[in-house]
């Protein structure tokens, strides 16, 4: 059987191929996207640049949700595809993707992307109370705007009352990132990370920190890095890729389905203050029934991994 493209060179060689890979993939993807969506929308996007930042407009929604699932394809899930295949000629087996794990660690996956929130909120509070040195205050300045128009455009996504709205939504802020976001930083880049550097712990860091930095939102990388951090020791412990998928997903559906309700005026607050409390000591029990529920799925993983 012949030897994939790949298949036996370094590990430096194999993560600077991805990363040209990640960036060729993205760039060809979001052109023929660009291109398609001109006619789609009938739009000329080349022209119109002010009219995408006009949040207010129904079909300038419609076309950011269409370049962002374009995007999903582009940066996110074609590039770990190609990758595993590049590697080992399997992209099945190299992402992980054939691997099944219990019920009952999904279960608990399910039970720790809830029992987390108050925890994750509690980062995500310290993280925007953050304060650059002053020399540093037109960077901070850049940040906050970028922060700030992330926000804006969030907000523009989740604002839905409709059903149809809604499954889009759901199709493209849950399910296309979680498998996506999934696919390349645990099944690709953390892997990668791990052949070369022979250390899973700091692979896993390393993998987490790109996630939190890839949003571009520094008043967000604090709790976003550590959830970066939960999915790739879930996927660690499991072998299988679909456990992080999974609790990626909850996490998202949840901000989706909070916001439908609270759009439709079935319940009040927004997804941005689900689960979030000051009361230390209910972030501190967050904290450790989080911990108890992990080192569950770490020994049900390792009997697996054992069995």
């Amino acid at each position: 059987m012949k030897t994939a493209l790949f298949g036996n060179q370094s590990p430096v060689t194999r993560l600077i191929f991805a990363i040209l890979l990640i960036i060729s993939s993205f760039l060809v993807t979001f052109i023929l996207g660009v291109l398609l969506a001109i006619p789609i929308f009938n739009v000329d996007l080349f022209n119109s640049f002010a009219a995408i930042s006009d949040y207010s407009n129904p079909l300038t929604i419609a076309l950011l949700k269409y370049l962002q699932i374009i995007q999903s394809f582009g940066l996110f899930i074609l590039p770990p595809i190609l990758a595993g295949y590049f590697f080992e000629k399997n992209s099945i087996g190299y992402l992980k993707i054939n691997q099944s794990s219990k019920p009952l660690i999904y279960f608990l996956v399910l039970v720790v992307m809830f029992a987390a929130l108050p925890l994750i909120n509690g980062m995500v509070s310290f993280n925007e109370e953050m304060r650059l040195p002053e020399f540093f205050k037109g960077i901070e300045n850049w940040m906050r705007s970028t922060e700030d128009e992330a926000a804006r455009l969030t907000e523009a996504f989740m604002k839905v009352n409709s059903a149809g709205g809604f499954v889009i939504n759901m199709i493209m802020i849950a399910i296309l990132p979680a498998i996506g976001e999934e696919f390349l930083f645990r099944g690709l880049l953390q892997r990668l990370f791990n052949e070369w550097i022979k250390n899973i712990h700091i692979a896993i860091f390393i993998a987490a920190f790109l996630f939190g930095a890839m949003h571009l939102q520094f008043y967000g990388i604090l709790p976003r890095m550590m959830l970066g951090v939960l999915f790739g020791y879930l996927f660690y412990w499991s072998g299988s890729i679909w456990i992080p998928v999974f609790a990626h997903f909850v996490n998202n559906a949840s901000a989706v389905i909070i916001s439908y309700l609270a759009t439709r005026g079935l319940i009040s607050g927004g997804y941005e203050d689900f689960g979030a409390t000051d009361n230390l000591f209910l972030i501190a029990g967050s904290f450790v029934f989080t911990g108890v529920l992990l080192i569950l799925v770490y020994r049900i993983g390792r009997d697996r991994h054992h069995g």
